[in-house]
């Protein structure tokens, strides 16, 4: 699904580093500095939620919008996930339009 949602990103302009886990995600932020972060909530390593954790913990990612991406639907996943500093949240499958149109609401 990465590899699908990466390709998606690049095809409509975006430039996208991918990470295998919550770990490799949050050391490529600090690498890339990039605008926004998509992210699964479910993820090897450290999950989701710990990687929104640890950037909003950080004052040089403590703005940084954050997309967090599940295919659990639940309201009590939903609340975790903003309540740990989400600023989107989407549930799998993904609506792909959806998805390009918060990410560019989110770039800007």
């Amino acid at each position: 699904m990465r590899y699908a949602f990466g390709r998606l990103l690049r095809l409509n302009g975006f430039d996208v580093r991918e990470a295998n886990d919550g770990q490799e995600a949050l050391d490529c932020v600090y690498d890339f500095q990039p605008q926004l972060v998509v992210t699964d909530l479910m993820m090897p390593v450290m999950d989701g939620v710990e990687l929104i954790h640890r950037l909003r913990s950080d004052p040089r990612t403590a703005d940084l919008p954050v997309l967090a991406i599940t295919a659990d639907a639940s309201e009590q996943t939903e609340m975790k996930a903003r309540e740990a500093g989400a600023v989107e949240f989407v549930t799998k499958p993904v609506d792909l339009p959806t998805l390009l149109d918060r990410l560019r609401s989110m770039s800007h």
